[in-house]
């Protein structure tokens, strides 16, 4: 792969994004393929990312009690949010000087406005300059704060992949695969989806103090007439998105519901198809799936209630500022058309951007969270091992499992909902005395539930014990009774994608009773 252009490039070929041409060139005449793609700089690989933010948090758990994975994050990330938050308040400051400029063009074609007449093409250049500059300046904020997101979105992946492989079995066996997709996927595009707006939560405030104040001197008391009205409209949207998260945390509970259920279907299924049950599963996860896209569908009805308020505002914004005015001080086109690219920038301040920023924080701290609980979850705990040991010891071990759960479904409203219970701690091994010799085979019987696997997993590490120890060297070989396969053919399930030895193959496929 070639080297990213982004790195060597100058200041003009960033401002302009002029960097981008060879692969806009390229994909134009062909089809791109891998080769065709630059190589990853440094400051956007996942490792310096990962090792960057999983710093911050170690230092967070080392330094806290109660360790918050928002100071890490901040800790990374904050100095260039910060920057390219302040570029994007330039580049929307902007849009309330341009309506100053286009009322002064408007009053040059008043021959009573010699002023205004006399700088009327430099009032036109000054214009277009400024949009220009805008242009220039609100790319490059947006750019940047998704660039910022994607970063952070790698970072948060990577740790929790990194934190998926510490932790203790006993932890992974609560969750499921679908679970941890919809972590990693869902949650995880809220960082690049929801930072171009981000700042619209002080910026907004800012931008309706400085509209509202150009909009007092053109048309005195009246201009709070539109702002009266966008005010009414803006609380009438955080009443419709306060009912959309409310949909959304009950279509979240659904989905993690569902999958969980799903994932002990799957795991079960050799007694599901011997009991017959097929049809009852299949019922309860449609009738799941069923009040999930309920709930989606009410969000959808929502939202687009939410979107017609702010594209029907504008007509009435703009006429109940200027109507006012008109009424008691006539027709003036100058004041008329300022007043209505004030309210348009005022509009969109008001109605679209604050409250998109507004969502966007609640649901980024709501995974944030999530995020911060699932990297606290307990981890596999290494035993200390003696390499000089050549037996296997337990010297008077005791162990229970914290906590044995189980599961209930029950329909509660329009849904089926798996419930989680916590039964009673349990002593599940007590005062357990053996020692096996180097060479030596032996085996453990006992009925279901009398702590074989327990002891198992208190050999591997798994199972801490209350009292008593465990010695050994550490070097275990373990083979579960569930075996995992590996999509692909059988030749790639035993190479494993180590060099082909034909010798070792056979062998293999004559071990396993394969080769008919």
């Amino acid at each position: 792969m070639q080297k990213s252009p982004l790195e060597g490039a100058n200041f003009i070929s960033k401002l302009f994004f002029s960097w981008t041409r060879p692969i806009l060139r390229k994909g134009y005449k062909k089809r791109l393929d891998l080769s065709d793609t630059y190589q990853l700089p440094s400051y956007d690989s996942a490792d310096f990312l990962s090792e960057k933010l999983e710093r911050e948090w170690e230092r967070e758990l080392a330094s806290k009690s109660k360790p918050k994975l928002y100071s890490a994050l901040h800790r990374c990330f904050a100095a260039k949010f910060i920057f390219f938050g302040i570029l994007l308040y330039i580049g929307e400051v902007t849009k309330a000087v341009q309506p100053l400029l286009l009322g002064k063009i408007i009053a040059s074609y008043d021959p009573d406005n010699k002023t205004e007449r006399s700088i009327a093409i430099y009032l036109g250049i000054g214009f277009c300059l400024l949009s220009i500059l805008r242009t220039l300046i609100l790319h490059q904020a947006i750019f940047g704060l998704q660039h910022i997101g994607m970063q952070m979105r790698i970072a948060m992946f990577s740790l929790i992949y990194k934190k998926t492989l510490k932790l203790s079995s006993r932890v992974l066996d609560k969750i499921s695969i679908g679970q941890l997709v919809n972590l990693l996927s869902n949650n995880m595009n809220k960082f690049e989806e929801g930072f171009t707006v981000a700042h619209f939560i002080w910026i907004a405030p800012l931008q309706v103090i400085l509209l509202m104040g150009l909009l007092w001197e053109l048309l005195q008391a009246s201009s709070f007439c539109g702002l009266g009205l966008l005010i009414v409209l803006s609380i009438f949207q955080a009443i419709i998105g306060k009912m959309i998260m409310n949909y959304r945390k009950r279509r979240s509970v659904l989905i993690n519901n569902r999958l969980l259920l799903t994932s002990e279907i799957i795991e079960n299924i050799q007694s599901v198809k011997a009991y017959g049950w097929e049809a009852a599963m299949e019922k309860i996860i449609d009738n799941m799936r069923s009040a999930e896209l309920a709930l989606t569908r009410k969000a959808a009805y929502l939202r687009y209630l939410n979107s017609s308020a702010f594209f029907f505002s504008g007509f009435f914004v703009v006429f109940l500022s200027v109507l006012p005015y008109a009424l008691a001080h006539g027709i003036d086109l100058r004041k008329i058309f300022t007043t209505v690219s004030y309210c348009i920038v005022l509009r969109m301040t008001v109605t679209r951007q604050c409250p998109l920023a507004v969502q966007m924080w609640y649901e980024t701290l709501d995974v944030i969270q999530k995020m911060q609980d699932f990297l606290q979850l307990q981890e596999y705990k290494t035993l200390e091992y003696n390499l000089t040991h050549t037996d296997v010891t337990m010297d008077n071990v005791t162990a229970f499992w914290e906590e044995a759960q189980s599961y209930k479904l029950h329909y509660n409203k329009d849904a089926f909902v798996v419930s989680r219970l916590n039964l009673l701690d349990c002593y599940v091994l007590k005062n357990i005395n053996f020692k096996i010799e180097k060479g030596q085979l032996l085996a453990i019987t006992g009925s279901t539930g009398a702590g074989k696997t327990s002891l198992l997993m208190m050999i591997l590490g798994e199972l801490l014990p209350s009292d008593g120890k465990i010695k050994h060297s550490g070097r275990i070989s373990y083979c579960a009774q569930f075996s995992w396969i590996m999509p692909g053919t059988i030749k790639d399930n035993i190479i494993f994608g180590v060099c082909y030895d034909e010798y070792r193959y056979k062998a293999v496929i004559k071990a396993c009773q394969l080769e008919e």
